[in-house]
């Protein structure tokens, strides 16, 4: 027991923090720009500011543009959400769905 609470993040570095791939499937929303590719496979210990960085990229998107991604429909996941944790909830078959738009979409 004192072993344990002497060093008590051991157990968080043995055990995987979910999946290390998540397959990500985007869909348009509204007037948004369509991809011409809409699943891709990234790390799951990304967070999701990283997709914002992606498909701002894809999408040529400037900073001063607006960019809202939404999660199955529904809402609107914190930007240092883990892409893994995510997709652990809220998985659709084998893929987290990730809905884009220009505008506000969705609550």
């Amino acid at each position: 027991m004192a072993d344990a609470d002497a060093n008590p993040g051991n157990e968080a570095i043995a055990r995987p923090l979910g999946p290390m791939k998540v397959t990500l499937q985007f869909v348009a929303v509204g007037s948004a720009p369509l991809m011409k590719r809409t699943k891709f496979t990234v790390n799951g210990h990304d967070q999701l500011s990283v997709v914002y960085k992606f498909l701002r990229k894809q999408l040529r998107l400037k900073d001063s543009e607006s960019l809202f991604v939404y999660c199955n429909s529904s809402f609107a996941p914190s930007p240092d959400q883990r892409l893994s944790s995510l997709f652990e909830s809220f998985q659709v078959g084998d893929v987290l769905v990730l809905n884009y738009s220009l505008t506000q979409a969705w609550g």
